[in-house]
């Protein structure tokens, strides 16, 4: 199990320091708007969301090991084109490779069910999390230490070079140190994929699920179009550059790691998914209503209450995802819930880079508000009728 954190610790750290702190200033640099920055981010989803069932699939043939060494070949070559590239063609190739290869989750999830049992996998994907979450705190911080606050090209991609080491020995690492997951190798075939693809399709239309999949759709919506936005955002309003938009994203990270590493656990003795999903819906909308004051000292305010928002709706919405889903499906379920993410995220983000771009840095946030309460107001009185019905 460490060996596996550490392996998808040191991959975060990589993908993160690129994506979220200088991605953005990169893709200016070279002349590119918002909304090709947003168009950029969006891309690794799109294809993400794709091909993650394949590679799902595909390593129930051959293995979790060699899916994960594809991973972090392609991260290397991905971020060296990255360190390389001298236009937007050759940096959107970049991110087209990482979204095409990138297995980190949907091998990850797997290997991690192969080393635990029924009685430790919560425990397991609670590692996972933990990974994930530190990965995002100090990968983010890391590349925009090295940017600095007056970036230039050079340090841009200097960046990419620190990325492509951490590639390099987390490709080493897992050649040499992890070892396989998967005992019995299954046989495949692409169009169990296929079928896999249109099974996710139909869960999500599954009417006792389709409520939960709605909220995880919209929330991520206007979630990514934040972070897609956000480091232009703090450009044009504070002069930031990638050293100060690494440390929001440290407080970001500290937030959510706080959020559900214990506050989320202590909630729960005391209130249930569905309340704590209105409190972090609720605390979504006031994130979202404070960064448009543009006030620095209002920023830190409106970053935890946006990762407090994310942090309850997430776990609380995939746990009653969890809960109302027959066993026999409950992976699949899962695995819809990833997608439904992925899509949100590949619309979200260019939306919110058409607004920024034709209507001004704001109205991304004022349509997230508008939009969330209008889905809120209807959605949770449904509920609340519902709940009086039964």
């Amino acid at each position: 199990m460490i060996k596996f954190v550490f392996f998808l610790f040191l991959d975060v750290v990589a993908f993160s320091g690129i994506l979220i702190a200088t991605l953005p200033f990169l893709i200016h640099s070279y002349g590119g708007d918002i909304f090709i920055i947003t168009l950029a981010f969006g891309s690794f989803s799109f294809f993400q969301f794709f091909v993650s069932p394949f590679w799902g699939g595909l390593s129930d043939k051959l293995g979790r090991k060699p899916l994960l060494i594809m991973n972090c070949i392609a991260e290397l070559v991905a971020n060296t084109i990255l360190a390389l590239s001298g236009s937007l063609i050759v940096i959107f190739i970049s991110r087209i490779i990482a979204g095409l290869f990138k297995t980190n989750v949907s091998v990850g999830t797997a290997y991690i069910a192969d080393i635990t049992d029924d009685k430790n996998r919560a425990k397991g994907m609670g590692m996972f999390g933990v990974a994930f979450g530190l990965g995002f705190t100090l990968g983010p911080l890391m590349g925009g230490l090295i940017a600095g606050s007056d970036f230039t090209l050079k340090s841009l991609s200097n960046v990419a070079w620190f990325a492509c080491i951490i590639n390099l020995i987390n490709l080493f690492f897992v050649l040499f140190f992890l070892d396989e997951s998967l005992k019995n190798k299954k046989d495949y075939k692409i169009k169990y994929s296929i079928e896999q693809f249109k099974s996710q399709l139909e869960i999500v239309a599954n009417k006792s699920l389709f409520p939960f999949f709605i909220l995880i759709f919209c929330i991520h919506l206007t979630f990514s179009g934040m972070e897609g936005t956000i480091a232009m955002w703090g450009r044009e309003t504070f002069e930031w550059g990638p050293k100060e938009i690494g440390f929001v994203m440290l407080l970001a990270g500290l937030t959510q790691i706080l959020v559900q590493g214990g506050l989320l656990r202590f909630l729960l003795k005391y209130y249930n998914e569905k309340q704590l999903i209105r409190s972090g819906y609720v605390s979504l909308i006031f994130g979202f209503l404070t960064i448009p004051f543009s006030n620095i000292y209002l920023m830190p305010v409106a970053i935890i209450l946006l990762c407090y928002g994310i942090g309850v709706t997430n776990p609380c919405l995939n746990s009653l995802i969890s809960k109302n889903s027959p066993s026999e499906i409950r992976g699949l379920a899962m695995g819809s819930a990833y997608s439904s993410q992925a899509a949100a995220r590949f619309i979200g983000q260019p939306l919110a880079g058409l607004m920024f771009l034709h209507l001004g840095k704001n109205y991304p946030f004022y349509f997230d508000i508008v939009f969330l309460f209008v889905l809120g107001f209807f959605y949770f009185l449904n509920n609340l009728k519902q709940e009086k019905t039964l």
